[in-house]
């Protein structure tokens, strides 16, 4: 893992994954209401997600992500004929302006669908983090996203949750399909 500058000040917490289950550690950051980074890396991904007094307010995957325009066309808010538009948009802007930025300005989309679905795209991040059972976590206090970014506001409580409930009943397919 490549440490940038926001993380010369050292890590507050770290950990093995192995040793500590992601949900634990999601529960202590929500519990103790503290604000920073929490990186997870593992040999095949890596996460990042940012929270401010134990809210998580962004998060994201380096790889195996759904795009933002995927889950905007799936969702119904854009057309693939707008998201491929706004693509070509975007890599004649060398990937400078953000793809939810030019459908936006272009007039597809509204900020408040954006929003929305960047916050399912956070989500998704995370309940993928809760099924690794291998790897390192980081934790960086006073660490905070990039001033562009969307920030989000969800419970980790609630999203624990949902995302136990979601391992419970894929493994279940699993079982049942015998794998």
């Amino acid at each position: 893992m490549k440490l940038d500058s926001r993380h010369m000040s050292g890590v507050s917490l770290q950990g093995d994954i192995a040793a500590i289950e992601l949900n634990n550690v999601f529960q202590f950051l929500h519990q103790s209401g503290i604000s920073g980074e929490l990186r997870v890396v593992t040999e095949h991904n890596n996460g990042s997600f940012f929270f401010q007094r134990g809210t998580l307010v962004f998060g994201a995957l380096s790889i195996h992500q759904k795009r933002i325009g995927d889950l905007l066309v799936e969702s119904g808010f854009i057309t693939e004929v707008q998201l491929k538009q706004c693509l070509k948009i975007h890599a004649q802007l060398d990937r400078r302006q953000r793809l939810g930025d030019i459908l936006v300005r272009k007039g597809f989309l509204d900020f408040e669908s954006l929003s929305e679905a960047l916050k399912v795209q956070a989500r998704e991040a995370f309940f993928e983090t809760l099924s690794w059972k291998q790897g390192m976590f980081f934790f960086y206090t006073n660490q905070y996203p990039s001033k562009e970014e969307i920030l989000i506001n969800e419970r980790i409580d609630h999203l624990i949750l949902e995302g136990l409930v979601r391992l419970d009943d894929s493994q279940a397919d699993e079982h049942d399909k015998g794998v």
